[in-house]
């Protein structure tokens, strides 16, 4: 295989920036886009891709889509509660995929996803576009170099202030896909995860719940053991925030914008009590870009995920127990 041969389920808005990723990448090339609502795929198409519009097939509904025998993979950004079914299909009709995140909502789904893959002999990521940017693997470097220490707690924010246009996100409950915990939640806990060696062993967490229970700002309390902690919240009230902070022992870390646009650098700011206080500038680049081009080497060179089925399960595992905490008002163990 030369080329990887994509096709995207839905016309979301993320789209924006997947269907450029994908078309301008050299080793993919986007041949589908399926939505349920009429038109929308066509209309989606030659809004992202106006140059290749021709060249590009919509379809009305995904069965087409998930049979062809002309797709390689799927890249699937429908609602999160709706992953898991599209995604069991993709995968055994033996095309891989990228999820857009979370994998799924309940963590017994994605276990079920990870081990379709591995009987379809295919690939699966949880798409975490961050993680692709420069600025995570930087700070990953400088976490595992030591010269913090050892990591002690985190913190990391995540919000917006959600405008009437997107209340599609908060129109049912957590208990089915809805609110900031299953929308910007897994970015929160995600940048947390990376900061430990440890998993997470319990969580205690509450909410601010709307008249659907979906929640619309939350705050989260996670034990690793040993003494670690964490803490994060989430809001669709205030004002945009994407960052997160680490201290260790013998120093602190800050990435003060983890979303960061493809136009401007990101930074790094970190002290130490040898060093003191150092900023960093981290190239631009489009962490979209390189997702998709590490998803198409995965692919055509039989790799292994950046993102494993592993990490896909523990961030599942760790936003699971934080809905159960904000249901019953207790810590709850993973």
């Amino acid at each position: 295989m030369n080329k990887v041969r994509w096709a995207i389920l839905g016309a979301a808005r993320v789209n924006e920036k997947i269907i450029p990723a994908i078309t301008g990448s050299e080793q993919g090339e986007l041949v589908a886009v399926g939505s349920r609502r009429e038109n929308s795929a066509k209309e989606c198409v030659k809004k992202y891709a106006p140059e290749q519009s021709e060249n590009i097939k919509c379809y009305k509904g995904f069965d087409a889509i998930l049979k062809s025998k002309e797709i390689d993979a799927i890249y699937i950004p429908l609602s999160n509660e709706e992953h898991t079914e599209a995604a069991l299909k993709a995968i055994n009709n033996k095309k891989h995929v990228l999820i857009e995140k979370p994998m799924a909502i309940k963590s017994n789904e994605v276990r079920l996803l990870t081990d379709a893959a591995k009987k379809n002999n295919v690939k699966i990521m949880e798409g975490f576009m961050y993680v692709f940017h420069p600025q995570f693997d930087r700070a990953q470097n400088i976490i595992n170099s030591g010269i913090l220490g050892d990591i002690r707690y985190a913190h990391s924010m995540f919000s917006f202030p959600i405008q009437a246009a997107r209340f599609y996100r908060i129109n049912r409950s957590m208990v089915n896909g809805g609110g900031a915990l299953w929308d910007i939640g897994p970015y929160a806990v995600h940048t947390i995860r990376s900061c430990f060696k440890e998993n997470p062993i319990r969580v205690s967490a509450e909410a601010k719940l709307n008249e659907h229970g979906a929640d619309i700002s939350t705050t989260v309390m996670i034990d690793f053991g040993s003494d670690k902690k964490a803490t994060l919240d989430i809001s669709f009230e205030c004002i945009r925030r994407s960052e997160f902070e680490i201290f260790g022992k013998n120093g602190r870390l800050k990435c003060p914008q983890v979303w960061q646009p493809d136009n401007l650098p990101a930074k790094i700011i970190y002290s130490t009590e040898k060093s003191g206080l150092k900023e960093e500038v981290v190239p631009t680049a489009n962490h979209f870009d390189l997702e998709i081009k590490h998803f198409n080497d995965v692919i055509i060179k039989h790799l292994n995920p950046k993102l494993s089925s592993e990490d896909a399960i523990w961030n599942s595992k760790t936003l699971e127990a934080i809905q159960e905490s904000i249901l019953t008002e207790k810590w709850i163990s993973l």
